[in-house]
């Protein structure tokens, strides 16, 4: 199950260059959106736009395309610095998901779909920092939409998790723990095994596929369970095993917090005067993440056109 506090995960960039700010035109000359160098060099190389020589990374779409972009003077066209929106550091910078991807990852893709509004920069520290702030809005939803953090529907296995644990103690500090408190950490593993190392082996045999070893193996071991003697090397193969158990896991009915959540945000549709579906409640709802953001980090360096209003849906 996932913790409730995670480091942020730096970037694999080699640079801090983030933005790169190619500008895409209609065939009208109109400026529809922003992209990276690698998207400008799609659509070159496919001759599905060309290069505007009087203008710095821009290029001119040679088709119609089905929409037509970002207004003027929309957020999604300007220039993007690549700084913290926080406290303007350059250094360690990370994308932060102003909606958490929990959530974002499940919304209909009217939404989710070619957008970058709410994906902004943050650097290490200043990530770290709302990331807490952020916790304690989501544990907030778990009352609001009555599911855990963790999901529903997780299947636990209390007996595995014992040997788990005591396997797991033995390997990692047995020196440091008393004898007698050893003997019945080892008893626990033992009479784990005893009763469900059968079983332990069969789920590898399906996940791995069967083998000859495996075979012969799985032949020669009742006799041993039943003594209860093992060589050293069968021994530190079986707290091995037992440390790496699968204590918990998804049941055929298992739903994640966020699928969850987005499920019921957009349960309530109307449709818009084009005929287009919209999810009020979702909006709402990503529009509180918006709100949050700013309140709780004060971002002093994020645009003026970067608004809690700003559009949600990217068709």
């Amino acid at each position: 199950m996932p913790q409730e506090k995670k480091e942020v995960v730096m970037p694999s960039k080699k640079s801090n260059i983030i933005y790169e700010n190619w500008k895409v035109y209609s065939m009208a000359h109109k400026l529809m959106f922003r992209c990276n160098e690698k998207k400008a060099q799609w659509y070159l190389k496919r001759d599905l736009a060309t290069v505007l020589p009087k203008e710095t990374r821009s290029i001119k779409l040679t088709f119609e395309a089905k929409g037509d972009g970002h207004k003027k003077g929309d957020y999604m066209v300007e220039d993007r610095a690549n700084i913290c929106v926080s406290c303007g550091g350059n250094q360690y910078l990370t994308i932060h998901h102003v909606v958490p991807e929990m959530y974002r990852h499940w919304m209909p893709l009217a939404v989710k779909s070619k957008s970058s509004r709410d994906l902004l920069l943050l650097c290490k520290n200043c990530h770290n920092v709302y990331e807490d702030k952020a916790m304690k809005f989501k544990k907030k939803c778990v009352n609001r939409f009555n599911i855990p953090l963790e999901g529903r529907g997780w299947v636990y296995l209390p007996h595995y998790k014992v040997a788990k644990k005591a396997a797991s103690a033995l390997i990692r500090s047995a020196d440091k723990i008393p004898q007698d408190r050893q003997q019945v950490l080892k008893d626990t593993v033992l009479k784990f095994w005893k009763e469900y190392g059968k079983e332990v082996k069969e789920k590898e045999e399906e996940e791995e596929g069967f083998n000859e070893e495996g075979k012969k193996e799985k032949e020669g071991s009742n006799e041993e369970e039943k003594e209860e003697v093992y060589s050293e090397e069968d021994w530190n193969r079986i707290l091995e095993k037992c440390s790496l158990l699968e204590d918990h896991f998804r049941g055929p009915d298992f739903i994640e917090h966020g699928n969850s959540a987005i499920q019921q945000l957009t349960k309530n549709s109307v449709l818009n005067e084009k005929g287009q579906e919209t999810w009020p409640d979702l909006e709402g709802f990503i529009k509180e993440w918006r709100q949050h953001f700013l309140d709780h980090i004060d971002p002093q360096f994020l645009s003026e056109l970067w608004t809690v209003d700003g559009d949600i849906y990217t068709r």
